[in-house]
């Protein structure tokens, strides 16, 4: 014990050098904690940002798309309106034509009654020829119907 003090008492110089070197080891071992508690912040708050900006990316582009969808839409329908009103101008065109056929018809049919013998044969091939333009013109009106 007394060589034990002796040196204690023969070094006081020790305990204040052994005091800087354990203060050193601290502040080096809190500035490695704080370096590490920068770093893993500066990390967090990137993260963060990517978070926050792909969400922010993501509803743009899904903003875009229903906007662009939606104008899609409405071109697609005046298209089919224009071409449903086209359609329909059609078909009463060809419906008035054949309106007009089945007129001439009529007309030609009277004439050829009118002059007609006792031969029958082509007054039955108009009334036969009437009745098919009729047949066709029911056909263009129910599917003209239809499209409406």
């Amino acid at each position: 014990m007394q060589v034990q003090q002796q040196e204690r008492n023969s070094n006081p110089v020790l305990p204040a050098e052994k005091r800087k070197e354990r203060a050193k080891k601290r502040r080096s071992k809190l500035l490695f904690v704080n370096f590490m508690m920068l770093w893993l912040l500066l990390i967090a708050c990137g993260l963060y940002g990517a978070h926050t900006y792909m969400n922010h990316v993501e509803q743009s582009l899904a903003d875009q798309l229903s906007q662009e969808t939606e104008q899609r839409l409405i071109e697609l329908e005046t298209s089919f309106n224009t071409k449903l009103s086209e359609l329909d101008s059609s078909y009463n065109e060809k419906i008035a034509a054949l309106g007009e056929q089945i007129e001439e018809l009529n007309q030609l049919l009277t004439f050829v009654k009118d002059n007609s013998s006792n031969n029958n044969d082509n007054s039955n091939q108009l009334y036969s020829q009437i009745n098919d333009i009729k047949a066709q013109l029911q056909k263009l009106q129910k599917s003209m119907e239809l499209l409406k």
